[in-house]
């Protein structure tokens, strides 16, 4: 009997030890090598010229919490992005200890089962935002929170002490406040944990009328509170932004066909939520994924179930779990699992969103404790035998290849990201105040808002002052906005407003990862015909390159946000070329083509050899510029179509000599 309690020991240290495994494997792979994307430009943007003041005047108008809890995160991480994605990888780690505890708590004896039902929630591949660490903090600390509390209400209930009971129900409590004031749709967790205390009381055996007088007694503690937010919420907050509007939302459920469309857009989300999230993230990211990140992730993904098979064949033999998987009561996994899933997604659904596995998709996360239960029952009541654990091992797979394939995603973004801005850095020492800088991204990279142009283009050119560079995406309609020269005053988030001035305009165009940031000139015919980008080429004209000043001192991106500087490649060459030709410096264009050939460094685009051919006909040093004019000619596409808009052009007026440079590279 002495050895029970040993036993049970080394089998926690072990769950817990897999745990930490399982966490680390998944969202610390790629960890070094991630940056900041999308809303966390505004943020860092934010923090760094405006601080305190701007970090809360941001959330004043729909959840003013958050700026008090991102002032403090702020006041201890920094600008630092590998700082932001270590905070994001411990609160998943200590979301996943809270689930745990959780179900530890109301299955003490299904320890296998308990142990996998966790895995299950922590490589969940529904939500996938944990790379946008700085902005999605906020989802994962809330449903630690989330999660802590439940623990502790279900601890709470089972303890005999009273002091620990008391210091239980407060800690839980006030881990409620904490989450419902960050995300308020979260609220459907309530109703979770009014699910979980009626369970609780139906396994100690109660009849239904203790048992829901029980539940609703325990309960009164959060339920005070939920309703005091509630009313705050409805009659007395004033929320500016019309996304979180009350008014708004109850406007879209007062017919008999609103309350339909809720509840049939709650189950549709409850089998995307639970079932689609295993496959459809899955087969989205793998189907871009280079070969190496898919073999590595899948051997990562193999790695964590030859874990979890290790575990279980140490731990088998044990009294404690030896049948416990043939137990029925992986039923009530199943039911529970649903009904929170549904819940919980409620909320979501009546405030206009619902899942779609999509860009900036994170509608699923707030039930992911339903789905982990949810799968859990399928996998341990529904299957039985050796069927079983194929289909744990193929979700434990499935999601943790879906994390590594989403991290590599965010990986190689970042570093074209990064690599663009101190592109720009080299290419220009200052930016004029008021230029609207509009930026074309590759492929498969684009930026999705203008905050991602301005953030870092401020953060560079005007660090911790005021935002006087704004900038714009490419979209549709741009040309209109460009051919009018319109005047445009935009209101971020209903705290600052930043005027666009589309008659002053420089645009930048990166065709392919492969290739160089293009700060365009509106002047050179010659970049409207080699572009890559059809809309580019369209819009090129408007870039006005008179707006950089290229005896500025020279702008050096922050370390701390862009990391250092990269090395000295092509690219850097092509822009301190590119500088140089509108400087007019022809010797230095030639000068650094040398060292550029020097140190063999070519193009991936030929068209960036354009400004050392410029530079070799301005110097009448013609036999250098043919040779350049051959190397350009091996990509007969660019060739061609420059060659035919020299043709077209050649006796129009210039500022180059635009005859010498047709000569060279046209003629024979």
């Amino acid at each position: 009997m002495s050895s029970v309690p040993t036993v049970s020991r080394r089998e926690t240290f072990l769950a817990i030890l897999l745990i930490v495994f399982t966490t680390l494997v998944t969202y610390g792979t790629y960890i070094t090598q991630l940056g900041f994307y999308r809303d966390d430009w505004y943020l860092l943007w934010a923090a760094n010229s405006r601080g305190m003041e701007g970090l809360l005047s941001l959330f004043k108008g729909d959840r003013p919490f958050i700026g008090w809890v991102y002032t403090l995160d702020f006041s201890i991480i920094g600008l630092s992005p590998l700082a932001w994605h270590l905070y994001a990888l411990l609160i998943k780690l200590m979301s996943a200890l809270a689930l745990f505890w959780l179900v530890r708590s109301l299955w003490p004896n299904r320890k296998a089962v308990t142990l996998f039902v966790t895995l299950l929630f922590i490589v969940y591949p529904g939500f996938y935002e944990q790379p946008t660490a700085l902005t999605y903090k906020q989802d994962l600390i809330s449903y630690a929170a989330i999660l802590l509390s439940l623990a502790l209400t279900v601890n709470a209930v089972k303890t005999g002490k009273v002091a620990r009971k008391v210091i239980f129900t407060i800690l839980a409590v006030l881990l409620s406040a904490f989450y419902i004031l960050i995300y308020e749709a979260l609220i459907g967790s309530e109703a979770v944990r009014l699910l979980l205390l009626w369970y609780l009381f139906q396994q100690q055996g109660k009849n239904w009328k203790e048992n829901i007088r029980l539940t609703l007694m325990n309960a009164v503690p959060y339920l005070l509170f939920s309703i005091s937010f509630v009313y705050w919420r409805f009659f007395i907050f004033e929320s500016t932004r019309k996304a979180v509007s009350v008014e708004g939302l109850i406007s879209n459920y007062t017919s008999l066909q609103g309350l339909i469309g809720l509840f049939i857009e709650g189950g549709k989300d409850l089998v995307e939520t639970s079932i689609f999230a295993w496959a459809v993230p899955f087969y989205q990211l793998s189907n871009q994924a280079e070969y190496r990140d898919f073999l590595l992730a899948l051997g990562l993904g193999i790695s964590v179930v030859l874990a979890g098979a290790g575990y279980y064949l140490l731990v088998r033999k044990q009294a404690e779990i030896q049948n416990e998987v043939e137990v029925e009561s992986s039923r009530d996994l199943l039911i529970l699992g649903a009904l929170i899933v549904f819940v919980t997604t409620l909320p979501i659904i009546a405030a206009g969103r619902n899942v779609n596995f999509g860009l900036w998709d994170r509608y699923s996360y707030q039930s992911v404790l339903g789905v982990a239960l949810f799968m859990g029952g399928m996998v341990f009541y529904v299957f039985k035998g050796n069927t079983r654990w194929v289909l744990l091992s193929a979700l434990l797979v499935s999601g943790v290849m879906t994390q590594l394939l989403n991290a590599s995603y965010y990986r190689d973004f970042w570093k074209v990201e990064r690599e663009a801005w101190w592109q720009l850095s080299w290419r220009a020492p200052q930016i004029e105040d008021g230029t609207t800088v509009v930026v074309a991204m590759p492929g498969g990279y684009g930026l999705a808002e203008e905050y991602e142009v301005w953030g870092p283009v401020n953060l560079i050119y005007q660090p911790g002052g005021p935002l006087k560079l704004p900038g714009q995406i490419m979209f549709d309609q741009i040309w209109v906005d460009l051919l009018l020269g319109t005047q445009q005053n935009r209101l971020v988030r209903d705290t600052f407003t930043i005027q666009r001035d589309y008659g002053k305009v420089i645009i930048l165009s990166q065709s392919s990862p492969d290739t160089c940031m293009h700060v365009l000139d509106g002047k050179r015919f010659d970049q409207a015909v080699t572009e890559a980008r059809t809309d580019v080429r369209f819009i090129a004209k408007y870039s006005n390159v008179e707006l950089i000043i290229p005896s500025g001192p020279q702008a050096i991106p922050l370390s701390s946000v862009f990391g250092s500087e990269p090395p000295h490649n092509w690219c850097y060459f092509y822009q301190k070329m590119d500088l140089a030709r509108q400087m007019e410096d022809w010797q230095l264009v030639v000068d650094l083509t040398g060292e550029a050939k020097a140190l063999d460094l070519e193009p991936a685009a030929v068209s960036e050899w354009l400004p050392a051919l410029e530079a070799y006909v301005q110097l009448n040093k013609i036999d250098q510029a043919k040779k350049i004019a051959k190397l350009i000619r091996d990509d007969k596409y660019s060739f061609t179509k420059m060659c035919t808009q020299y043709e077209m052009l050649k006796d129009e007026p210039a500022e180059y000599d635009r005859i010498a440079v047709y000569e060279a590279l046209c003629k024979k």
